[in-house]
Protein backbone atom coordinates (compact mmCIF):
# COMPACT_ATOMS: atom_id res chain seq x y z
CA UNK A 1 0.00 0.00 0.00
CA UNK A 2 1.15 3.88 -0.74
CA UNK A 3 1.23 6.29 1.74
CA UNK A 4 1.50 10.04 1.45
CA UNK A 5 3.02 10.45 5.12
CA UNK A 6 3.88 8.34 8.00
CA UNK A 7 4.26 10.43 11.05
CA UNK A 8 6.65 9.56 14.19
CA UNK A 9 5.61 11.47 17.37
CA UNK A 10 4.07 11.39 21.19
CA UNK A 11 1.20 9.31 21.33
CA UNK A 12 -1.08 11.24 23.92
CA UNK A 13 -4.77 10.35 24.93
CA UNK A 14 -6.11 13.95 24.35
CA UNK A 15 -9.41 15.07 26.61
CA UNK A 16 -10.75 18.27 25.95
CA UNK A 17 -13.21 20.11 28.06
CA UNK A 18 -15.45 23.55 28.65
CA UNK A 19 -15.15 24.80 31.73
CA UNK A 20 -15.38 28.48 33.63
CA UNK A 21 -12.39 29.65 35.75
CA UNK A 22 -13.51 28.90 38.67
CA UNK A 23 -13.17 25.10 38.09
CA UNK A 24 -9.27 25.87 37.00
CA UNK A 25 -8.73 27.63 40.53
CA UNK A 26 -10.85 24.47 42.69
CA UNK A 27 -8.34 22.05 40.75
CA UNK A 28 -5.25 24.18 41.10
CA UNK A 29 -4.92 24.80 37.41
CA UNK A 30 -2.63 27.45 36.00
CA UNK A 31 -4.39 29.29 33.38
CA UNK A 32 -3.30 29.79 30.11
CA UNK A 33 -0.28 27.38 30.23
CA UNK A 34 0.68 23.58 29.73
CA UNK A 35 2.08 21.77 32.53
CA UNK A 36 3.69 18.41 33.03
CA UNK A 37 2.60 16.20 35.78
CA UNK A 38 4.22 12.95 36.87
CA UNK A 39 0.99 11.33 37.73
CA UNK A 40 -1.75 9.63 35.63
CA UNK A 41 -5.29 10.14 36.08
CA UNK A 42 -5.57 13.49 35.91
CA UNK A 43 -9.10 13.58 33.25
CA UNK A 44 -10.39 11.94 36.68
CA UNK A 45 -11.04 15.47 37.30
CA UNK A 46 -13.31 15.36 34.71
CA UNK A 47 -15.74 13.26 36.38
CA UNK A 48 -18.03 15.94 37.66
CA UNK A 49 -17.44 18.50 34.85
CA UNK A 50 -21.60 19.18 34.01
CA UNK A 51 -20.32 20.00 30.31
CA UNK A 52 -19.07 16.45 30.35
CA UNK A 53 -14.91 15.89 28.24
CA UNK A 54 -14.22 14.38 24.59
CA UNK A 55 -11.72 12.21 23.81
CA UNK A 56 -9.38 11.51 20.85
CA UNK A 57 -6.10 10.18 19.93
CA UNK A 58 -3.69 13.17 19.74
CA UNK A 59 -0.11 14.71 20.00
CA UNK A 60 1.42 17.03 17.65
CA UNK A 61 2.41 14.91 14.89
CA UNK A 62 -0.48 12.67 15.39
CA UNK A 63 -3.23 15.97 14.51
CA UNK A 64 -0.80 16.76 11.58
CA UNK A 65 -1.35 12.78 10.35
CA UNK A 66 -5.24 12.58 11.20
CA UNK A 67 -5.31 16.03 8.95
CA UNK A 68 -3.95 14.65 6.36
CA UNK A 69 -6.14 11.94 6.73
CA UNK A 70 -9.06 13.89 7.00
CA UNK A 71 -8.46 15.41 3.67
CA UNK A 72 -8.45 12.99 1.74
CA UNK A 73 -4.51 11.35 1.79
CA UNK A 74 -3.37 7.96 3.29
CA UNK A 75 -1.34 7.87 6.24
CA UNK A 76 0.08 5.60 9.21
CA UNK A 77 1.33 6.86 12.27
CA UNK A 78 4.26 5.26 14.71
CA UNK A 79 3.71 6.29 18.91
CA UNK A 80 4.22 4.62 21.71
CA UNK A 81 1.59 3.17 23.70
CA UNK A 82 1.30 1.19 26.77
CA UNK A 83 -0.88 -2.56 27.57
CA UNK A 84 -3.28 0.03 29.25
CA UNK A 85 -7.15 0.94 28.19
CA UNK A 86 -6.18 4.03 26.74
CA UNK A 87 -3.26 2.90 24.95
CA UNK A 88 -6.38 -0.16 23.30
CA UNK A 89 -8.23 3.47 22.67
CA UNK A 90 -5.49 5.43 21.08
CA UNK A 91 -5.13 2.57 18.77
CA UNK A 92 -8.86 1.97 17.76
CA UNK A 93 -9.41 5.81 17.46
CA UNK A 94 -6.46 6.02 14.86
CA UNK A 95 -7.91 3.08 12.80
CA UNK A 96 -11.32 4.34 12.91
CA UNK A 97 -9.86 8.12 12.02
CA UNK A 98 -8.77 5.74 8.64
CA UNK A 99 -4.44 5.99 10.02
CA UNK A 100 -2.45 2.85 10.14
CA UNK A 101 -1.00 2.48 13.22
CA UNK A 102 2.11 0.22 14.52
CA UNK A 103 3.66 0.45 17.78
CA UNK A 104 5.10 -2.02 20.77
CA UNK A 105 2.83 -1.83 23.69
CA UNK A 106 4.54 -2.13 26.66
CA UNK A 107 4.00 -2.29 30.34
CA UNK A 108 2.94 1.25 32.05
CA UNK A 109 0.67 4.04 31.34
CA UNK A 110 -0.26 5.61 28.48
CA UNK A 111 0.32 9.01 27.75
CA UNK A 112 -2.31 11.89 28.17
CA UNK A 113 -3.21 15.62 27.76
CA UNK A 114 -6.06 17.22 29.74
CA UNK A 115 -6.82 20.70 28.27
CA UNK A 116 -9.60 22.74 30.04
CA UNK A 117 -10.91 25.66 27.56
CA UNK A 118 -12.33 28.39 29.44
CA UNK A 119 -15.16 30.69 27.96
CA UNK A 120 -12.40 33.49 26.82
CA UNK A 121 -10.77 30.64 24.59
CA UNK A 122 -7.92 29.77 26.80
CA UNK A 123 -6.40 26.26 26.81
CA UNK A 124 -4.83 25.60 30.25
CA UNK A 125 -3.45 22.07 29.51
CA UNK A 126 -1.91 19.00 31.98
CA UNK A 127 0.39 16.83 30.23
CA UNK A 128 1.23 13.14 31.70
CA UNK A 129 3.61 11.77 28.93
CA UNK A 130 3.54 7.99 30.30
CA UNK A 131 5.18 5.72 28.19
CA UNK A 132 5.09 8.13 25.18
CA UNK A 133 8.35 9.04 25.20
CA UNK A 134 10.05 5.59 25.76
CA UNK A 135 9.73 5.10 21.70
CA UNK A 136 12.57 2.63 20.20
CA UNK A 137 13.91 1.39 17.45
CA UNK A 138 11.37 -1.34 17.59
CA UNK A 139 8.29 0.87 16.83
CA UNK A 140 9.57 2.43 13.53
CA UNK A 141 8.41 0.94 10.99
CA UNK A 142 10.56 0.11 7.54
CA UNK A 143 7.87 -1.16 5.70
CA UNK A 144 5.52 2.36 6.33
CA UNK A 145 8.91 4.12 5.30
CA UNK A 146 9.41 2.31 2.24
CA UNK A 147 6.09 3.25 1.43
CA UNK A 148 5.32 6.68 2.51
CA UNK A 149 6.60 9.34 0.12
CA UNK A 150 6.90 11.80 3.17
CA UNK A 151 8.03 11.06 6.15
CA UNK A 152 7.23 13.76 9.33
CA UNK A 153 8.66 13.47 12.66
CA UNK A 154 7.84 16.44 15.35
CA UNK A 155 10.60 17.51 17.28
CA UNK A 156 9.25 16.61 20.48
CA UNK A 157 10.82 13.11 20.13
CA UNK A 158 14.39 15.14 21.00
CA UNK A 159 12.75 14.54 24.64
CA UNK A 160 14.66 11.57 25.64
CA UNK A 161 17.60 9.16 23.82
CA UNK A 162 15.94 6.38 22.54
CA UNK A 163 13.14 8.58 21.11
CA UNK A 164 15.85 10.61 19.18
CA UNK A 165 17.65 7.80 18.68
CA UNK A 166 14.63 5.86 17.10
CA UNK A 167 13.93 9.21 15.15
CA UNK A 168 17.25 9.48 13.46
CA UNK A 169 16.82 5.83 12.28
CA UNK A 170 13.53 6.66 11.12
CA UNK A 171 15.62 9.32 8.97
CA UNK A 172 18.32 6.81 8.03
CA UNK A 173 15.84 4.58 6.64
CA UNK A 174 13.40 7.27 4.83
CA UNK A 175 17.24 8.57 2.80
CA UNK A 176 17.96 4.40 1.97
CA UNK A 177 14.78 4.26 0.25
CA UNK A 178 14.39 7.63 -1.47
CA UNK A 179 11.28 8.85 1.14
CA UNK A 180 11.41 12.27 1.59
CA UNK A 181 11.73 14.06 4.84
CA UNK A 182 9.84 16.63 6.54
CA UNK A 183 10.50 18.01 10.55
CA UNK A 184 8.99 20.50 12.98
CA UNK A 185 10.89 22.24 15.46
CA UNK A 186 7.80 21.91 17.50
CA UNK A 187 8.03 24.19 20.15
CA UNK A 188 10.23 27.57 20.97
CA UNK A 189 11.65 25.75 24.60
CA UNK A 190 12.46 22.41 22.15
CA UNK A 191 14.24 24.75 19.84
CA UNK A 192 16.13 26.85 22.25
CA UNK A 193 17.55 23.02 23.83
CA UNK A 194 18.36 21.52 21.23
CA UNK A 195 19.53 23.94 18.57
CA UNK A 196 22.65 22.22 17.47
CA UNK A 197 20.58 18.70 17.32
CA UNK A 198 18.39 20.78 14.77
CA UNK A 199 20.53 22.66 13.00
CA UNK A 200 22.28 20.06 12.58
CA UNK A 201 19.35 17.52 11.50
CA UNK A 202 17.66 20.52 8.89
CA UNK A 203 21.53 20.57 7.12
CA UNK A 204 21.77 16.13 7.24
CA UNK A 205 18.21 14.69 6.49
CA UNK A 206 14.89 17.83 6.14
CA UNK A 207 13.90 18.26 2.60
CA UNK A 208 10.78 20.02 4.44
CA UNK A 209 11.12 22.09 7.20
CA UNK A 210 8.00 23.30 9.46
CA UNK A 211 8.36 25.86 12.56
CA UNK A 212 7.28 29.29 13.73
CA UNK A 213 9.29 32.65 13.68
CA UNK A 214 10.22 32.17 17.47
CA UNK A 215 11.43 28.66 16.89
CA UNK A 216 13.25 29.99 13.32
CA UNK A 217 15.01 32.78 15.33
CA UNK A 218 16.02 30.36 18.13
CA UNK A 219 17.60 27.94 15.57
CA UNK A 220 19.35 30.32 13.26
CA UNK A 221 20.24 33.03 16.07
CA UNK A 222 18.47 35.63 14.30
CA UNK A 223 16.46 38.54 15.57
CA UNK A 224 13.78 38.85 12.67
CA UNK A 225 11.72 35.78 10.66
CA UNK A 226 12.88 37.09 7.62
CA UNK A 227 16.40 36.59 8.19
CA UNK A 228 16.01 33.60 10.09
CA UNK A 229 14.91 32.02 6.31
CA UNK A 230 17.75 33.13 5.00
CA UNK A 231 19.57 31.13 7.25
CA UNK A 232 17.40 27.84 7.39
CA UNK A 233 16.79 28.30 3.30
CA UNK A 234 20.23 27.37 2.76
CA UNK A 235 20.27 24.09 4.98
CA UNK A 236 16.60 22.64 4.01
CA UNK A 237 15.30 22.67 0.12
CA UNK A 238 11.51 23.90 1.39
CA UNK A 239 11.10 25.63 4.58
CA UNK A 240 7.61 26.86 6.25
CA UNK A 241 7.78 29.81 9.11
CA UNK A 242 4.29 30.18 10.19
CA UNK A 243 4.13 33.85 11.68
CA UNK A 244 0.84 33.84 13.48
CA UNK A 245 -2.15 35.62 12.10
CA UNK A 246 -0.06 36.79 9.74
CA UNK A 247 0.08 33.61 8.05
CA UNK A 248 3.20 32.07 6.99
CA UNK A 249 6.87 32.63 5.12
CA UNK A 250 7.98 29.89 2.81
CA UNK A 251 10.78 29.56 1.06
CA UNK A 252 11.54 27.08 -2.23
CA UNK A 253 14.16 27.14 -5.19
CA UNK A 254 16.00 30.52 -3.96
CA UNK A 255 12.20 32.36 -3.90
CA UNK A 256 10.72 33.87 -0.77
CA UNK A 257 6.86 34.39 -0.26
CA UNK A 258 4.29 35.38 1.91
CA UNK A 259 1.19 33.52 2.10
CA UNK A 260 -1.55 35.50 4.00
CA UNK A 261 -3.40 34.12 6.81
CA UNK A 262 -7.31 33.62 6.20
CA UNK A 263 -9.45 35.95 7.71
CA UNK A 264 -12.01 34.50 10.58
CA UNK A 265 -14.77 35.52 12.16
CA UNK A 266 -13.79 34.53 15.88
CA UNK A 267 -10.33 32.98 16.89
CA UNK A 268 -11.94 30.01 18.99
CA UNK A 269 -8.77 28.03 20.01
CA UNK A 270 -5.41 28.25 18.58
CA UNK A 271 -4.04 25.18 19.99
CA UNK A 272 -2.96 22.91 17.20
CA UNK A 273 -3.19 25.10 14.53
CA UNK A 274 0.20 25.06 13.30
CA UNK A 275 0.13 21.05 13.08
CA UNK A 276 -3.09 21.36 10.90
CA UNK A 277 -1.05 23.63 8.99
CA UNK A 278 1.28 21.32 8.20
CA UNK A 279 -1.08 18.83 7.31
CA UNK A 280 -2.64 21.44 4.87
CA UNK A 281 0.80 21.74 3.13
CA UNK A 282 1.59 18.07 3.56
CA UNK A 283 -1.59 17.28 1.61
CA UNK A 284 -0.77 19.74 -1.09
CA UNK A 285 2.69 18.26 -1.99
CA UNK A 286 1.46 15.09 -2.22
CA UNK A 287 -1.80 16.15 -4.05
CA UNK A 288 0.91 17.68 -6.82
CA UNK A 289 0.65 21.29 -5.95
CA UNK A 290 3.34 23.71 -5.58
CA UNK A 291 4.90 24.36 -2.47
CA UNK A 292 3.06 28.06 -2.31
CA UNK A 293 0.06 26.86 -3.23
CA UNK A 294 0.34 23.97 -0.47
CA UNK A 295 0.62 26.95 1.76
CA UNK A 296 -1.99 28.56 1.27
CA UNK A 297 -3.74 25.21 1.89
CA UNK A 298 -2.15 25.32 5.24
CA UNK A 299 -3.53 28.57 6.03
CA UNK A 300 -6.91 27.83 5.13
CA UNK A 301 -6.63 24.34 7.14
CA UNK A 302 -5.68 26.11 9.82
CA UNK A 303 -7.61 28.91 10.32
CA UNK A 304 -11.00 26.09 10.14
CA UNK A 305 -8.76 25.03 13.27
CA UNK A 306 -8.68 28.14 15.25
CA UNK A 307 -12.52 28.52 14.65
CA UNK A 308 -13.55 25.63 16.45
CA UNK A 309 -12.30 24.06 19.97
CA UNK A 310 -10.04 21.43 19.57
CA UNK A 311 -7.38 20.35 17.05
CA UNK A 312 -9.12 17.72 15.04
CA UNK A 313 -10.92 18.77 11.96
CA UNK A 314 -14.67 17.34 11.61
Amino acid sequence: MKYDVYGIGNALVDYLALVDDEFLTKNNIQKGIMTLVDFPGTEKSLEDNPKGFERCSGGSAANTIVGVEKMGGKTCFSGKVANDPNGEFYRRDMETVGVDFFSNPIDGTTGSCVSFVTPDGQRSMLTHLGVSSDLTLSDISEEFIANSTYLYIEGYQWSTQTARGASIYAMELARKHNTRIAFSYSDPFMAKSFRDDFLNITKEYVDLLFCNEDEAMAIAHESTPNAAIDILRSHAEMVCVTTGSDGAIVAVDGEVTATPALRVNKVVDTTGAGDIYAAGVLRGLTTGFDFVCSSMIGSRMAAAAVSQIGARLP
